[in-house]
């Protein structure tokens, strides 16, 4: 009994010896194990990119569409926008513009160009309204400047370019390929005092000629200065390339950059070639005054033209998201303008007709 009990526990000891996995077996299992861990594990990684490149991307476009807005809000207040031909002095409007952007009359920040300029109402800073009303018995003879202060309409007109500008310095603070800046040259500073350069648009200039007077003589009391009063970046992440670059662009055949019938290109291209920006059209506009229609209510011999100097503008802003994590090279930042129509809200020139007068 016991010498087939010792030959069954020997049998059992063979048979368990007989059971595992040979090393060529262990080596192809390792080896498939690896494969399938790989595969998993670069599709994780794809994945991973994947939502990190529409993350940066869908944050971009957001950035752009909160600066397009902050814009046009801004324009809406405008009294008066310059066009494209105005601002170089080109065209028809050489007899009357100064050309604001070709003839430096406002500081340009390095590496940027001048894309949008316009004039609006601000209220005047609270050292000037309290000089107002410690002068309240004799404002007549308060001056700032030697020029008479607007205490009682308690605003000042506002000179507003927005720039565009490139981040060639290799400032981590500015990682994107360009990003907008908006510039004020406003009459007085925080602290009441003048700004160098200003002239009331308004007083022996007009807008148009602004800062000449009409015999063409230049009233700026010095140059207005970046350091004095520096441009405030907007946005960054803003598309920098020639259209010419953008291989998306190109591939569909080009971009039209033509502004519809009667509204005018800004920046001109002239522009844009002195500043070393051809072809740069991510970030521009169209601007038309808008001239209001022959009254329907009156006959044709007794037809009242009525001008109404309301501008519509046009804006364009494309976004590039090269610089964020996630997006390796231009081309995979690049997405689609967006644009906006803006009518501002000025009364310049507005003239009542005559059936509201009488």
């Amino acid at each position: 009994m016991r010498s087939l009990l010792f030959k069954y526990l020997k049998l059992v000891r063979s048979e368990e010896r007989k059971k595992g996995f040979t090393l060529t077996e262990l080596l192809v299992s390792i080896i498939i194990g690896s494969l399938i861990v790989t595969g998993l594990m670069s599709l994780v990684v794809e994945l991973i990119s994947t939502e990190t490149r529409e993350t940066a991307r869908t944050e971009t476009q957001r950035e752009m569409n909160m600066a397009l807005s902050f814009i046009s809000t801004d324009l809406r207040e405008a009294v008066y926008v310059y066009d494209g031909d105005c601002l170089a002095r080109q065209n028809q409007a050489a007899n009357v513009c100064s050309g604001l952007f070709a003839n430096n009359y406002i500081p340009t920040p390095e590496n940027s160009v001048p894309i949008l300029a316009f004039w609006k109402l601000e209220e005047l800073p609270e050292a000037v309204k309290d000089g107002c009303r410690t002068n309240r018995g004799d404002l007549a003879n308060y001056t700032i400047g030697g020029n008479p202060v607007p205490c009682i309409a308690g605003r000042a007109y506002t000179l507003v370019v927005y720039h565009l500008s490139r981040n060639d310095s290799g400032d981590p603070t500015w990682p994107g390929k360009a990003r907008i800046l908006r510039y004020t040259l406003s009459r007085y500073n925080r602290s009441g005092g003048a700004i160098s350069g200003y002239v009331e648009p308004t007083q022996n200039t007009s807008f148009e000629s602004w800062p000449l007077d009409n015999g063409g003589n230049n009233l700026q009391d010095g140059s207005p200065s970046l350091r004095e009063n520096p441009a405030v970046p907007l946005v960054d992440f803003v598309d920098d390339r020639a259209m010419n670059e953008i291989p998306e662009l190109v591939d569909a055949g080009g971009a039209s950059v033509e502004c519809p019938q009667s509204y005018v290109l800004t920046p001109s291209d002239a522009t844009l070639d002195g500043s070393g920006f051809s072809g740069m059209r991510n970030f521009y506009g169209c601007v038309r005054d808008e001239i209001s229609r022959q009254s329907s209510s009156q006959s044709e011999g007794e037809a009242e033209s009525q001008t109404a100097f309301n501008q519509k503008v046009i804006l364009f802003l494309r976004g590039n998201a090269a610089g964020k994590p996630g997006i390796r090279n231009a081309n995979e930042g690049f997405m689609p303008a967006i644009q906006t129509q803006v009518l501002n809200r000025g009364v310049r020139n507005k003239k009542p007709s005559q059936q509201l007068l009488q």
